[in-house]
């Protein structure tokens, strides 16, 4: 890769560490438009890449980034003991199944259909937070959690499944059932999501390596569907800031973190979906 595009996934790397350790998504709400961006742009970065692979290529570089970010984001809020492990390794351990399933969708589906979707769940659970931290202001009562086997099943087949096929680490869509199907609390919710996130991005990205093995067209230094080269440079700078993160979760309210997923969500899935939308109508 030339110098221009390494020092650019450098720079998305840090934002992505940020993002990771702060709001508990993995940073796939960042990485995977920037892949969009770099993939269909061979004129500015010097990577060329069949265009039938750019959608998937993305999805799964960025899950292969999300694995060892993830890592070092449980490790810090691990240390600073808000991590659910009692929900962690069932919900974890659900999502592996689904995680598979998600990778064969997302390669036979149309690209244009999987940025669509993804900018759609992205406004869905943006609105979905706004709405639930109005309503539970000044606080919620700590609850039980609920961890019987329908429901572990039902969370981790979930993120699991909405992980690998929107390149995700499956936060997006796990969030909101962690605090109102599990029960967890606002503040646990970002850690025990990163810890999850670990183990379902570790299924995908490893699938994506298997469903990908010997297809034509991808970049130099790829494994699979896996563009190797540019993972491991965007997780040389997401692993220098994802600790920034997950300190300063810390030190904001629930509502300051609430509005922070809603931000993220909201703008990123306006704009896929206004994008995508028009191709799919144009190509019709």
């Amino acid at each position: 890769m030339e110098v221009a595009a390494v020092l650019t996934i450098f720079g998305v790397g840090l934002a992505v560490g940020l993002v990771s350790g702060l709001v508990g998504i993995g940073g796939g709400v960042l990485i995977v438009p920037f892949l969009y961006f770099f993939y269909d742009r061979p004129e500015l970065f010097g990577v060329v890449v069949a265009p039938e692979l750019t959608v998937v290529m993305a999805h799964a570089t960025s899950l292969f980034v999300i694995v060892p970010t993830s890592v070092r984001g449980a490790f810090a809020f691990h240390k600073a003991r808000l991590v659910e492990w009692r929900a962690v390794w069932p919900i974890g351990l659900a999502s592996i199944l689904a995680a598979a399933v998600g990778v064969r969708l997302a390669v036979a589906l149309p690209p244009e259909l999987l940025k669509l979707a993804f900018g759609v769940l992205l406004i869905l659970s943006g609105l979905r937070l706004v709405r639930r931290r109005r309503g539970s202001a000044g606080g919620e009562p700590r609850r039980k959690l609920r961890l019987s086997l329908p429901v572990t099943l039902l969370v981790g087949s979930a993120m699991g499944l909405f992980s690998a096929l929107m390149g995700v680490g499956g936060g997006i869509i796990g969030i909101p059932l962690l605090i109102s199907v599990v029960g967890l609390e606002i503040r646990q919710v970002a850690a025990t999501s990163i810890g999850i996130i670990t183990i379902t991005a570790t299924a995908g990205a490893l699938a994506y390596m298997a469903a990908g093995s010997g297809v034509p067209g991808a970049p130099p230094w790829s494994i699979g569907y896996v563009h190797v080269a540019a993972g491991v440079v965007m997780f040389a700078g997401s692993v220098l800031s994802v600790r920034w993160g997950a300190l300063l979760n810390q030190r904001l309210q629930p509502r300051a973190l609430a509005v922070l997923f809603a931000a993220f969500f909201l703008i990123l899935g306006i704009e896929l979906v206004a994008t995508n939308a028009s191709a799919l109508l144009a190509g019709r």
